[in-house]
């Protein structure tokens, strides 16, 4: 567990950074918590509350889990009140959230992608975290898998802080994968961590369901092109530094081949070549393949189909561990006038929340808080804990300011690749178009 304020207070009589303080106090609570309301962040009401405002970009399942974990915690101490703004995920939210920022107008504390957090940094839209305050509240950098906290420092300075990693897992039907022999005394699915191992066990798993082994929608979607793409070239072990005004250096070799390996598999029997995101969903929920790539948020829709689920990192494929994925993290968006009460409130409230997360991981998300990945509760949770040690082999799109989750650069990694991989056409030039793309990229002046 997290561990409230060190020490305790001096003075008998509390001061409100005390109050806030000690609402991260205590077994098993965590800091702050809130009334739920749909109206915008105020001053400290009547109440004696703190208020701040919030916004996230958490619907459906998510979002009913994140409320939950919102309501727990306000059940805990009601010293801070949070108002809730909820916005689709997507271009629009973080539109919405720089003009808030650079209009005055910004939230207390906000959710967005760890991805996206370097392209924002330079403009001044987002506030560091003081490391020492958040150490009096129990949050501390061995709390967090390293790549986590690597990604969210920049230039010395924390910007984020996770909440999770949510990974680009491999998915399979334990029931099929017994079948098809790939199974091992462990319950875990054996012979998919090389080149040849992955394409044999997709053939195996093809003989057993008549249609293909392995689901992955790619077609149209540079999201899942990204994934795949970025999670196999970190497993040759080569890396990609992106400097504006500078050509991007990357390993083109080690690109191809990525892009040819997964072309070699894509052949309608270990894979579908021409599908679709909800296609795969559907074949493997169907039981018309036996493993599937796809992110831990399509946990629950496999486990509502009735899928004997289970799931692994990445296979590795040339090496190096590596999972792709991406983070949720808070930030503290810029405020014009900071208001110190409200400033606590916001690290008392991401405190409390990381606490919480072992509800979060009901979504699939793996939490970032270690104390929390380690303890009883979660090695209990299957198939959950069974793939989170992606978060300690954890890969992002390659960082710059127009990477990341929803942002158009995924698009264009698609338009690259999607024809060597749907068409068969040369893997060569599919590289060399995404080597262009970026060059490209890095010659544009990121906006103000």
């Amino acid at each position: 567990m997290i561990s409230g304020a060190r020490g305790g207070p001096e003075r008998t009589a509390l001061s409100r950074r005390s109050v806030l303080r000690g609402a991260v106090a205590g077994a098993g609570a965590l800091g702050a918590a809130w009334a739920l309301s749909g109206c915008g962040g105020g001053a400290a009401a009547a109440s004696g509350q703190t208020r701040i405002q919030l916004w996230h970009l958490f619907t459906g399942g998510d979002g009913g889990i994140f409320q939950q974990m919102m309501t727990e915690v306000q059940d805990e101490n009601p010293a801070i009140g949070i108002d809730p703004v909820v916005l689709t995920w997507g271009a629009p939210y973080y539109t919405k959230l720089v003009m808030a920022s650079v209009g005055g107008r910004a939230p207390d504390l906000a959710v967005m992608h760890l991805t996206r957090v370097a392209g924002w940094v330079p403009g001044g839209v987002l506030d560091p975290w003081d490391l020492d305050l958040l150490a009096e509240h129990g949050v501390t950098q061995d709390m967090f898998p390293p790549a986590l906290w690597d990604r969210a420092t920049i230039d010395g300075k924390l910007w984020a802080v996770p909440l999770d990693f949510h990974a680009f897992l491999l998915f399979f039907d334990r029931g099929l994968a017994d079948q098809a022999g790939l199974l091992g005394p462990d319950g875990k699915l054996v012979g998919v961590d090389s080149p040849d191992g992955f394409i044999e066990a997709g053939r195996a798993m093809a003989e057993v369901t008549g249609y293909a082994g392995v689901g992955y929608g790619y077609t149209g979607d540079g999201a899942q092109m990204s994934r795949m793409l970025w999670g196999l070239y970190a497993q040759t072990g080569s890396e990609v530094v992106l400097n504006p005004g500078e050509a991007a250096q990357v390993d083109r070799d080690a690109l191809i081949q990525s892009v040819t390996w997964v072309q070699s598999w894509l052949d309608d029997t270990v894979a579908i070549a021409n599908s679709d995101y909800p296609s795969a969903v559907a074949n493997f929920s169907t039981g018309r393949v036996g493993m599937c790539f796809n992110g831990n948020w399509e946990l629950q829709s496999f486990l509502t189909a009735g899928v004997d689920v289970d799931a692994m990192p990445m296979p590795n494929i040339f090496g190096t561990p590596a999972t792709y994925g991406d983070s949720h993290v808070f930030v503290l968006p810029h405020q014009v006038n900071l208001d110190p009460e409200r400033r606590e409130a916001a690290y008392a409230t991401v405190a409390a929340m990381l606490n919480k997360s072992l509800l979060w991981s009901d979504g699939g998300h793996i939490p970032a808080n270690r104390e929390v990945t380690e303890s009883a509760e979660y090695k209990a949770k299957v198939p959950q804990s069974h793939y989170a040690a992606a978060s300690d082999q954890a890969v992002f799109d390659p960082q710059a300011w127009f990477t990341g989750s929803g942002s158009d650069f995924q698009a264009r990694v698609g338009e690259a690749l999607q024809g060597a991989w749907l068409d068969k056409s040369s893997p060569e030039a599919a590289v060399d178009r995404l080597i262009g793309s970026l060059d490209a990229a890095l010659q544009t002046k990121p906006p103000a």
